[in-house]
């Protein structure tokens, strides 16, 4: 990751000129909002899980559509206030304050996911044997197992589209610029990276395990957006990366 500190800022307004300013910058967000984000994104999930819960928790039956509708809103409440942060705190929309771009030329950056993720089950191997430990103790895995029909289909859209849009945005978008911003972006990339990591860990208590492949991932994710200024790379890496939980629940099938 040698020379990504020389990447250029990027909160700075493309039609602006490179020349300095005086003028400061109209960038006024920062972690806190990044977070404010992230603690919002649950509130909206609990909300939306509420229906499905009862007495003794969710339901088995509904496990798989809650889990859907919990990611969705999740997913929309972290691109909604960011939204609503750019707007008020930032340079009015998400492309330019997060770098929030899909560009289909990147598209086999999700190859690039799918090899990253073999590789990333290769270093949690030896931590699943030593503990023995089953990858199904990550309760959205496990969910995702015992899907079938519609809610499979939901769940693969939600797990392969709609989460690493919303978690890219959130991390590699939101939290690394705030980092980059008062510090260099080595430390912004490995910030982002293990905040990513100890989030999903903090969720799903069952998926400890997993936290080298998922910083692996953020790592790998930032890099790409701290070099390109846009979130598209990552986030069809992201995306390539989940495939092949899908991939396998089939091939188990």
């Amino acid at each position: 990751m040698d020379g990504v500190a020389a990447t250029p800022n990027p909160n700075q307004d493309p039609n602006q000129s490179p020349n300095p300013s005086p003028n400061p910058s109209p960038v006024r967000w920062g972690i806190s909002d990044a977070a404010l984000a992230w603690i919002v994104s649950l509130v909206a999930a609990a909300f939306a899980l509420a229906p499905f819960v009862d007495g003794d928790g969710v339901p088995r039956r509904d496990e798989a559509l809650a889990t859907f509708i919990a990611l969705v809103c999740q997913s929309v409440a972290v691109v909604g206030v960011l939204g609503l942060v750019s707007r008020s705190r930032g340079l009015g929309t998400l492309a330019r304050d997060f770098g929030l771009r899909i560009r289909l030329r990147d598209a086999p950056w999700a190859i690039a996911g799918l090899a990253l993720a073999g590789f990333a089950s290769l270093i949690t191997k030896p931590i699943l044997d030593a503990g023995d430990l089953e990858q199904r103790s990550q309760d959205v895995k496990r969910i995702f197992d015992q899907a079938s029909g519609l809610e499979l289909g939901l769940l693969v859209v939600a797990i392969v589209a709609i989460g690493p849009i919303a978690e890219e945005v959130l991390f590699r978008g939101a939290l690394l610029r705030a980092i980059q911003r008062r510090s260099t972006t080595a430390w912004a990339i490995w910030g982002s990276a293990l905040a990513f990591a100890l989030v999903h860990v903090l969720l799903d208590v069952g998926s400890g395990f997993a936290v080298p492949a998922l910083v692996l991932l953020g790592l790998v994710s930032a890099w790409r957006a701290a070099q390109t200024g846009s979130l598209s790379q990552a986030i069809f890496l992201h995306a390539g990366f989940n495939i092949l939980a899908v991939l396998g629940r089939f091939i188990e099938t």
